[in-house]
């Protein structure tokens, strides 16, 4: 939560620094970002590992890696892109890495908390409910 909150602030801090054409200011207008993006990519996986049973885990993790891929990675540059080249400013930008980061936030906040949760748990539960769909659909 930590990351998404400072990451959606710091566009309206970097593009100014960057703006600066200062190469130390610049450099540090990266880091503190890349520092801000490894506050939300450091638990990234144990966050989504706890998302599935063990028998789904690693296509549902990679499932959720590949699409986020595909729709944040691809889309994101070419967005900005036309975001800077339309309104000539770093301004929509700033807001779409808001935009971005909003949805991150809100996607944390209704988060499981599995603090406590056996993953044995959470696999037997997957296991009895598999088996319960098994026994129903032969009847």
């Amino acid at each position: 939560m930590a990351g998404a909150i400072l990451g959606g602030t710091w566009g309206f801090f970097a593009f100014p620094m960057m703006d600066t054409a200062n190469d130390m200011v610049i450099l540090a207008a990266i880091t503190i970002g890349l520092l801000f993006h490894a506050l939300m990519y450091a638990g990234q996986p144990s966050i989504m590992a706890e998302m599935f049973p063990t028998r789904m885990r690693y296509s549902g993790v990679s499932l959720g890696y590949q699409v986020t891929s595909i729709v944040a990675g691809s889309l994101a540059p070419i967005i900005a892109t036309a975001l800077l080249g339309n309104f000539k400013s770093s301004l929509p930008v700033a807001l779409y890495l808001l935009a971005a980061c909003v949805v991150t936030a809100v996607s944390v906040l209704f988060l499981k908390e599995t603090r406590g949760i056996s993953l044995h748990d959470v696999d037997a539960a997957d296991a009895k409910g598999t088996a319960d769909l098994l026994a129903a659909s032969k009847k």
